[in-house]
Formats: structure tokens, C-alpha cells, sequence
């Protein structure tokens, strides 16, 4: 029986809903491109109008995303990814992130994002697929609430 042995980030993404149906060539090169930094707790990842420079993978730990006002629009996990939005759109981050337990993220490079998404049709509409329902969440989450 042979036995397979897999990169443990590999393994990691593939636990990432939008990533399941990339191969593992392509796992292996977004992960030689990425870098896998370490955020202690209530540490800032990004703040809102920063510059967007990757997609965030969360490997574990937790992050919260807060809206301009500094109220929490949600709490990510491990094999949630966050930055999707600007990176999409072409714009600035439109969120603050914070850490809110020590986080180990893989920031993937807007570079390889852009070349995976050009490359990878699937990857792509699953991506734009859930920034477009965050959207509608932020959207009904900022929504005033009828009186």
C-alpha cells in the first residue's frame, strides 16, 4: 500500500471551501508564493483604506472584521479568507481586521491572486461568489432597522 505524503498547507487549503478544486501543482506554487505570518491577539492585520496587497487565508486562530464605526461585522476561523473585496474590486481595504487570538494567516500575493484567478475560472467564481455575499450581508447589516 503506498503511502501519499502531503504538504501540511496544502492539506490546509484544501480545507478552504473556493480552493477544493485546485490542484495540488497549483497548491504547492500559491503556497512557495505566499507568506505565513503570525498575529498575536488584538494585534491590527490591516486597517480599512490600506492598500489591498493579498488574500488572507486564516491557518488558525480568529479574526474580526470591524465597519468604519469600529462595530463587528463578523469573526472569521480557520479556512475562512478575508481581503477578497478590494483585491476584486481594485480597491482600498474597506474593513479594519483585527486579530482577536493569536492568528496565523498565508497572505497570498495580489500578483498570484490575479494570475490564479485569470487561470483557475472556478477559483475565481468561487471567490467572487462569496465576496458578493458578504456584500449582501454588509449591506443588510448596515441596513437602519425599521421603526
Amino acid at each position: 500500500m503506498e503511502s501519499r505524503v502531503t504538504h501540511s498547507l496544502v492539506n490546509a487549503l484544501r480545507a478552504v471551501p473556493s480552493f477544493g478544486s485546485v490542484d495540488e501543482r497549483t497548491l504547492l506554487a500559491i503556497i512557495g508564493d505566499s507568506a505565513n505570518l503570525y498575529w498575536p491577539a488584538d494585534s491590527v492585520v490591516f486597517e480599512r483604506d490600506s492598500p489591498a496587497d493579498g488574500l488572507y487565508i486564516l491557518l488558525s486562530g480568529s479574526v474580526r472584521i470591524l465597519d468604519e464605526r469600529g462595530a463587528q461585522v463578523a469573526v472569521l476561523g480557520p479556512g475562512d479568507y478575508f481581503g477578497e473585496f478590494s483585491l476584486l474590486l481594485g480597491t482600498t481595504h474597506q474593513h479594519d481586521v483585527l486579530a482577536e487570538q493569536g492568528a496565523e494567516l498565508m497572505v497570498v500575493p495580489k500578483e498570484k491572486i490575479d494570475e490564479l484567478i485569470a487561470s483557475q475560472p472556478e477559483l475565481g467564481r468561487s471567490i467572487r461568489q462569496k465576496a458578493e455575499e458578504r456584500m449582501a450581508a454588509n449591506a443588510r447589516s448596515a441596513a437602519p432597522a425599521p421603526s
